[in-house]
């Protein structure tokens, strides 16, 4: 009897963890997107405003978010890991179109990496988080 308690206990601990019975889906990314962000010290105080309809706005803080004129306005696109801005007025009307790779979650965006983009202002988001307003 005590051998087939021991060998049932080391089957049992070989057997590994037991996968969790339901998991919560996360969110498209192009759902995670929208909403109102913000840089936190010392990376920068620039509040970001991603809507449904797919514009952005950039302000100096998010205090400043409903006042205009805006740092920058324009309209983004999300594909996959990809965030691409194309600006239309502000900063980086000049350059127009910059790409990102970032991960995107309830609590905000990190802005891997800059794939593509000749703005200088908005090429220092690269490595940062904007993070989520609640």
């Amino acid at each position: 009897m005590k051998g087939l308690v021991v060998a049932l206990l080391i089957a049992s601990a070989c057997a590994g963890p037991a996968e969790p019975t339901s998991r919560i889906p996360k969110k498209p990314n192009n759902e995670l997107v929208v909403g109102d962000f913000e840089r936190h010290p010392p990376a920068g105080t620039s509040a970001f405003r991603f809507g449904a309809d797919g514009t952005y706005t950039v302000s100096k803080t998010k205090d400043e978010m409903e006042r205009t004129p805006h740092v920058s306005e324009g309209v983004f696109q999300v594909e996959g890991d990809k965030l691409t801005f194309t600006a239309a007025r502000g900063e980086c009307a000049n350059a127009k179109v910059g790409t990102y790779k970032v991960v995107l979650s309830k609590i905000g965006i990190r802005v891997v990496e800059k794939l593509e983009d000749a703005c200088e202002w908005r090429s220092r988001l690269a490595g940062q988080t904007l993070w989520r307003i609640k």
